[in-house]
Parts: structure tokens; sequence; C-alpha cells
């Protein structure tokens, strides 16, 4: 008996994506009909709507992982290159003008699941060992982290619309707190 064939995954993925950017909500037949599979097809890897949403949480943070590392790889065996790259990778990544729905979705679907919360938990704890570990200004790093994941968040729930100029001069602030151990302007100098 032949074995059935497995599809691309991403593919069923991005399809969960946007289901969920478009919809709001995530169905099996949706997802099906996008990715242009069928149900069954679908249900072969994932048993239910929280495995596609945990497949599309995990995927999304092995991504934003790679991407960091990537960044901070310029950074190599300078001080503090594993926030710089985040720093950078933030610089690289402006928000999407009208938002990103697929985030906010992921976002409330984090917050209705323990297990989801739970990898995503596990990542952020991870990735803040990472940045202590080999922080100059220890305080200031774990300081500098939070200012940059609350910008971020900001950005990603629209909660305020940052210009690019001090989205630009938050970032360079951001580098200086973890670098420097605190920030100082030429205004403080007057």
């Amino acid at each position: 008996m032949p074995r059935p064939r497995k599809h691309d995954q991403s593919q069923i993925l991005d399809a969960v994506e946007r289901v969920v950017a478009r919809d709001g909500v995530l169905t099996v037949d949706a997802v099906a009909k996008e990715a242009g599979v069928a149900k069954a097809t679908v249900l072969y890897e994932h048993t239910s709507k929280r495995d596609l949403v945990a497949a599309l949480v995990a995927r999304t943070i092995k991504a934003d992982n790679a991407f960091n590392a990537g960044c901070a790889a310029t950074f190599e065996g300078q001080p503090d290159a594993v926030l710089r790259g985040r720093i950078e990778a933030a610089r690289l990544s402006p928000p999407v003008e009208g938002g990103n729905p697929a985030v906010l979705s992921l976002v409330a679907a984090l917050m209705q699941n323990d297990a989801l919360r739970d990898e995503f938990r596990h990542n952020q704890n991870a990735l803040g060992q990472a940045l202590l570990s080999g922080a100059t200004h220890p305080r200031a790093t774990r300081l500098a982290w939070l200012a940059l994941e609350g910008l971020k968040f900001q950005q990603h729930l629209e909660f305020h619309d940052w210009n690019a100029l001090e989205r630009a001069e938050i970032l360079q602030d951001i580098e200086t707190l973890a670098r420097s151990g605190g920030i100082t302007t030429e205004a403080d100098h007057v």
C-alpha cells in the first residue's frame, strides 16, 4: 500500500496565517481551502486547530530566533552581541503599515493557551539568559531588553505610532543604555 504524499507544511502554515489575518478566526476548512488541499491533508499532520496554531507559533519563534541570530552574527566577538543583534533586527524590521493581523491573532492565542505561552516563555527565558551571560552591564542590558520588547509590543499591537525618526532615536538610546550602562544626551551636559 503506498504511503500518503506529505504536503508542504510551510504551505499549510502560510494558509493558517492568511486565514487568521483575514478572518480573525481559524477553521480547518478555511485553512484547507486557502492551502488548496483537502481537509484530511491538513488534519494528517495537525489533529486540531490548536495543533495548527501551535505549529505556527513554533515556526514564528524559530524564524524570529534565526533572524535575530543572523543579525547578532554581525557583532560576533563584540560586547553585548546578542542584544545588539536584536536591536539591529528591530532596525531592519520596522512596523508594517496597517499592522499585522496574524501577529495580533497569535498574541491572542498565546493569552488563551497555557501550553503556547509556555513555549514562548521558555524561548524568552533562554533569550534572557543569553543576553545577560554576555552583558557588559547586566542591569542595563536587562532594562534595555525590556525597553526593546516594549517598543516591539507597542508597535505590533499598534498602541503607539512612533515615526521613523523617533523609532531610530529609541533604538539608539536602547543600544547606548546597554553598551554604556546609562543614557546621556547633549541636553544632560548643558
